[in-house]
């Protein structure tokens, strides 16, 4: 036992059919995106984007003259 730190194969080689399968940092799946360390920072900059997305082009549609009514941003 040592307090040094082993350098370890970061990358694990997995063969299905005798072709090697890639090793990928980030995966989409069922909506959620994983990373290689299994923290959300990557899901949660993702959803903030898309509402941010849609915040603004809901600002767009709302203005004092013209666009959406207050009752039709209410049912939104």
């Amino acid at each position: 036992m040592t307090r040094r730190k082993r350098k370890e194969q970061k990358e694990i080689l997995v063969y299905i059919n005798n072709k090697a399968i890639p090793q990928v940092q980030k995966l989409k799946y069922l909506g959620i995106i994983f990373d290689n360390r299994l923290l959300f920072r990557e899901h949660i900059n993702y959803v903030a984007h898309k509402c941010k997305k849609l915040i603004f082009q809901l600002a767009k549609a709302a203005k004092l003259n013209w666009g959406l009514s207050h009752k039709a941003l209410q049912t939104i």
